[in-house]
């Protein structure tokens, strides 16, 4: 519930229920026993006023099934045309457009019901297309509303209820998250104007999808970014909430990239394509934030005064890179990515032998400094933590490892 009032119920969903049950029958071969059925299936649906309709199935035994069709049709068209296609505009508009679910058992699918909607007007001749109409317009128009209102930077309406972390937080927590799931609901409308056979509106809707797409990629980038550039806590907060949200950037890079296979673009000298100039922006950002935070994570490493809660945050950016550049399965996949796996794999790795030998060194110095000591042991073990993560469980893990039981050994023999 929102604003203490009780949530709104789906509209038509026995009707659509009806519908796809319907569909399926006059699909079928029409017989007299197949005309009783769809009269008893419509019977609830009939109008007070609408005679019951009688079937007239019974007297055209060896008739083409184009005219038994034709006539079944007849006595049912007005129930079809002034109860359930109405409904079924009202239910899809409920469960595409206003994102309203139910529990109730056995709904069929929204591109089920669209699917039957659409053959229902073909069997109608084109009779009732206004309901179709009606719902293409009504996803188009959201669609836009959406777009323009994500690339505003405002909330999303559908993410208030799913993701109010994300909502509250802004342009912070949750925010990529946010971005991902409205990219995802484009998709449900695609699906949707496909089956309904809307060709101009998924137009439409495929720009606005580019469009909030190539505007999460910036977002990204300008967040990885701000890191770099400032290197203070709010625009380590800002990187660190969109990297957070691996999952949802890996939808928004997957989309991009299904982009770029549907909407092949030729560049040239002085124009790059917009999608993949976005695409491209943000593994640059990418790169370029690697570099700072190995810099940063580097000196911790060598006994360098950095606060045991920022060098865990690094270190955390770090290995959703590594999970960002390794899940990004697709065959359109940039050849920079492989690049950048490999490179903060192997960073990694030689982050690991600095570490191991700087914390060696404090353990044989004179005079002795245990409380450094336990502290590079810690920043030891977090390393290792990401080398594991990373897939990276070879010489120089081992080496490490074994360098962090010795150091731990001779901290416990000397604090005995």
């Amino acid at each position: 519930m929102r604003s203490g009032r009780p949530p709104v119920p789906l509209r038509g969903a026995r009707e659509a229920r009806d519908a796809v049950t319907l569909a399926r029958l006059l699909r079928g071969t029409i017989t007299p026993l197949r005309g009783d059925e769809v009269l008893a299936l419509l019977e609830p649906h009939r109008p007070r006023l609408v005679p019951k309709p009688v079937n007239p199935l019974a007297a055209m035994l060896g008739q083409p099934q184009g005219r038994l069709l034709e006539a079944l049709l007849r006595p049912t068209a007005p129930i079809i045309l002034d109860v359930l296609l109405p409904r079924l505009r009202d239910h899809l508009i409920d469960r595409v457009v206003h994102n309203k679910g139910t529990a109730e058992d056995g709904l069929p699918g929204a591109l089920e019901v669209a699917t039957a909607l659409r053959a229902l007007v073909a069997l109608l001749r084109g009779a009732g297309r206004g309901a179709v109409l009606s719902v293409v317009s009504a996803i188009e128009a959201d669609a836009r509303a959406d777009a323009d209102r994500l690339v505003r930077g405002e909330a999303p309406v559908a993410t208030a209820e799913d993701d109010p972390a994300g909502v509250a937080g802004g342009a912070t927590a949750g925010a990529m998250d946010s971005l991902a799931h409205a990219l995802l609901r484009f998709e449900a409308r695609r699906l949707m104007l496909e089956t309904l056979g809307a060709t101009v509106a998924l137009r439409d809707v495929v720009y606005q999808s580019r469009r909030l797409t190539r505007h999460a990629l910036r977002r990204a980038a300008e967040a990885m970014d701000g890191f770099g550039d400032d290197r203070g806590i709010k625009a380590l907060h800002a990187s660190l909430a969109t990297l957070a949200s691996v999952d949802g950037l890996l939808v928004v890079a997957m989309r991009n990239l299904d982009d770029q296979e549907e909407h092949r673009e030729e560049a040239n000298a002085f124009v790059e394509p917009a999608d993949r100039k976005a695409m491209n922006d943000c593994l640059s950002a990418a790169w370029r934030l690697s570099d700072t935070l190995f810099d940063l994570v580097g000196k911790a490493a060598n006994g360098g005064d950095l606060d045991e809660l920022l060098f865990e945050a690094l270190l955390r950016q770090l290995r959703s890179l590594h999970q960002f550049c390794t899940d990004l399965d697709h065959a359109g996949r940039p050849a920079v990515l492989d690049t950048l796996e490999r490179r903060l794999a192997e960073r990694s790795r030689a982050l690991a032998g600095i570490a191991g030998e700087r914390l060696v060194g404090i353990l044989l110095a004179r005079p002795a400094d245990p409380a450094k000591a336990r502290r590079l042991l810690a920043r030891g073990q977090s390393l290792a933590q990401l080398l594991y993560d990373m897939g990276q469980d070879g010489d120089e893990l081992e080496a490490l490892a074994l360098r962090l039981v010795i150091a731990r050994d001779a901290l416990n023999h000397a604090a005995a």
